[in-house]
């Protein structure tokens, strides 16, 4: 198995139906001039009406961007009760110096005066939101009016973030939609009924879907091991057993993995494990519920190496997918 607890438990490779980049597609949004309160190389607030109500997201140009020339589209969720700014500030998919130019996106999950923002998944979540929904509308909002790649769109998140960014890699139109899926300290919750994830049933044309991985071993807000969350309002998956279902999923052999370790041998070791690049998850042995990096930022003030540093791996490795 992946690995065991106390409990027990841009050029492109080609894998299954994620293919090497090909010639570039061009989305409906190419050859129409940036929106006029938009600003390369800033961020900015915006709406969209999705399923009957206004929802808010912060999108971010990149400078060097061109209305005639296609690039990828990332969204990058937040955690429960944070927020777009939080999110582009914590990812730093925004940062030029990552060397990734793609328009960057940070939706909002839903609030109201009962509950803060959070996205669907989460136990406390209304039923009557629809952020699976408000997904596959920003995407069809930005590619009628950004100049994108749309066999390039990527999907990110954090912690609840991390979370709908699980639901949507077993949803069969966001997974039309998005080539691969990162997910950083996830929180991936089981049904209160049978005590399962929620069904799993991406597009049935694609043959495998790439998704990566990463959570602190001294997460004490989602357990790397499972049970319950720290609310005490609902079991989460173990991460290895959560991993190990996608390998298979996948199509690989879950007991064959490659296994490396990164960052050297002491508190900062982080143990990688690949099937194939396709499906990988990193653990790291120093960190807690955090988004890690390899300068302190608003989740810790421990570090990685940058081999282990998320959103540069994240960004290498989108690189590799295109649907």
């Amino acid at each position: 198995m992946l690995f065991s607890f106390v409990l027990g438990a841009i050029l492109f490779s080609f894998v299954g139906s994620a293919a090497p980049s090909k010639t570039e597609q061009r989305s409906d949004g190419c050859g129409k001039p940036l929106p006029s309160v938009v600003v390369r190389g800033n961020s900015k607030n915006l709406t969209i009406n999705s399923r009957k109500r206004e929802r808010k997201y912060r999108i971010h140009v990149p400078e060097l961007y061109q209305t005639d020339v296609p690039v990828p589209l990332i969204l990058s969720f937040h955690g429960r009760n944070k927020g777009m700014k939080f999110q582009e500030d914590l990812s730093q998919f925004s940062n030029a110096s990552y060397g990734f130019e793609a328009i960057a996106v940070y939706p909002e999950g839903f609030e109201e005066a009962s509950h803060p923002k959070q996205w669907q998944g989460d136990p406390n979540a209304p039923e009557d939101i629809d952020d699976i929904g408000f997904t596959l509308d920003l995407i069809d909002h930005l590619l009628g009016r950004y100049c994108l790649d749309p066999a390039r769109v990527y999907a990110a998140g954090k912690s609840n973030g991390g979370g709908i960014t699980g639901l949507l890699t077993c949803d069969p139109k966001a997974t039309e939609k998005i080539a691969a899926f990162a997910a950083v300290s996830g929180a991936f919750y089981l049904n209160r009924e049978g005590g399962e994830l929620p069904a799993c049933n991406p597009i049935k044309s694609r043959d495998i879907i790439p998704i990566t991985d990463f959570h602190g071993e001294k997460d004490n807000t989602i357990l790397c091991g499972g049970r319950t969350n720290e609310r005490n309002n609902s079991f989460i998956i173990s991460v290895p057993t959560y991993v190990n279902q996608w390998a298979e999923r996948d199509g690989f052999d879950a007991n064959s993995n490659v296994t490396t370790t990164l960052c050297g041998t002491g508190a900062k070791e982080v143990t990688r494990y690949s099937w194939d690049d396709t499906v990988i998850h990193y653990k790291y042995k120093n960190l807690f519920h955090d988004w890690p990096s390899t300068f302190p930022n608003s989740d810790t003030n421990l570090t990685t190496c940058t081999d282990a540093e998320p959103t540069r791996v994240i960004l290498d490795w989108f690189k590799k997918w295109s649907l």
